[in-house]
C-alpha cells in the first residue's frame, strides 16, 4: 500500500526514497488531486465573491432606501391645481367695476351731450323765431301804431303823452329782448300792462312777456303759458292771437302734454291757411311732436 501523506511532512530523502519505489503511480495520483482541486476552489471563491456581492448591494440598497425615507417623507401624490390668489381676484374684480362705472359715466356724458345739444338748438330756434318776430316788429311799426283790437275791457286807448311813455316802455322792453336781458325785458314788460291795462301796446305786452318766459335759459313755462292765455281771453280780435295760439301749442308740448298741444297746432294750421304762421305750426307738428 502507498503512503499517500502530505509531501511536504516527510523529508526529502523520503519523499525521494518514496518516488523511488513507486514514483510513476504516485506522481500521477498527485498531478490528478491538483487538477481537480483547482477547479473546486475556483467555484468556491466565486460563490463566495457572488454571495458577498449579493448581500453587500442588498445591504447598500436597504441602507439607502432607509436613509431615503428618512430624510424625504412620504408624499401622496396630489392633482396639481393653480388658483389665483386671493389678492389677484379681488384686483380682477374691482377692475371690472371700475370699467363699468366707466362705461356708464360714458353713456351719461352722451346723453348730457345730446341734451345739452338740444337745449342749444331749441333756445337758438327761439331766438331766431323772436328775431324774425321782431323784423315784423319794426316793419309794423315803422308804418305806424300796432293795430286796432278789441278788448274784453272797455277798449280804451291812450293817446297824446300817455301813450308816449307807454310807447317808450314798450320799445324798451323789446331793446331788453333783443339784448337777451330777459329778466329786465319781464320787468319791463310788467310795468306796461300794470301802467297801461288797456293800453295800445298791452296785447303785445302780454305776447312778448309770454314768449320771453319760455325763452329764457332757464324756462318759466307755468307763466309762459298763463301769459299767452290772457292775449287770447282778454283780446280775442288782436292780430297777434294766432301767434299765441300757436306759442301757447308749443308751450303745452314743452311741458307733456302732447294732446293739447296738437290741438292748439291743428287750429293754427286749420284757421291761418296760406299764413306764415300756419306753416311754422304745421311744420313743428311734423317735425316735434310725438304723442304716445
Amino acid at each position: 500500500m502507498i503512503d499517500i501523506r502530505p509531501w511536504h511532512r516527510t523529508s526529502t530523502s523520503g519523499a525521494f526514497q518514496l518516488f523511488q519505489a513507486g514514483g510513476a503511480p504516485f506522481l500521477c495520483l498527485l498531478s490528478f488531486l491538483t487538477l481537480v482541486s483547482l477547479p473546486l476552489r475556483a467555484v468556491q471563491d466565486a460563490i463566495q465573491v457572488e454571495s458577498l456581492s449579493e448581500e453587500s448591494y442588498f445591504e447598500n440598497t436597504t441602507a439607502g432606501a432607509a436613509a431615503v425615507s428618512e430624510t424625504i417623507p412620504y408624499q401622496a401624490p396630489v392633482e396639481e391645481f393653480t388658483e389665483p390668489p386671493a389678492s389677484g381676484i379681488e384686483g380682477q374684480y374691482q377692475l371690472q367695476l371700475l370699467q363699468n362705472e366707466v362705461m356708464e359715466l360714458r353713456g351719461l356724458v352722451e346723453e348730457l351731450s345730446h341734451q345739452i345739444e338740444r337745449m342749444q338748438a331749441t333756445q337758438e330756434d327761439r331766438y331766431l323765431e323772436l328775431d324774425g318776430r321782431f323784423q315784423d316788429l319794426r316793419q309794423e311799426m315803422g308804418t305806424g301804431g300796432s293795430g286796432s283790437f278789441v278788448g274784453s275791457g272797455s277798449g280804451i286807448s291812450t293817446s297824446g303823452s300817455a301813450g308816449q311813455d307807454e310807447k317808450t316802455l314798450y320799445e324798451t322792453a323789446l331793446e331788453l329782448i333783443r339784448n337777451r336781458q330777459y329778466e329786465l325785458a319781464i320787468t319791463q314788460l310788467q310795468a306796461v300792462i300794470a301802467q297801461y291795462p288797456d293800453g295800445e301796446y298791452a296785447p303785445n305786452a302780454y305776447y312778448w312777456l309770454g314768449e320771453v318766459y319760455a325763452a329764457k335759459p332757464e324756462p318759466d313755462y307755468d307763466n309762459a303759458r298763463k301769459t299767452l292765455a290772457q292775449v287770447i281771453t282778454f283780446f280775442p280780435g288782436h292780430r297777434k292771437v294766432p301767434d299765441a295760439v300757436f306759442k301757447l301749442g308749443k308751450v303745452y308740448h314743452l311741458i307733456g302734454d302732447c294732446s293739447r298741444a296738437t290741438d292748439l297746432l291743428n287750429e293754427v294750421i286749420e284757421q291761418q291757411k296760406g299764413k306764415s304762421v300756419a306753416k311754422l305750426a304745421e311744420t313743428y307738428l311734423r317735425d316735434k311732436v310725438r304723442c304716445e
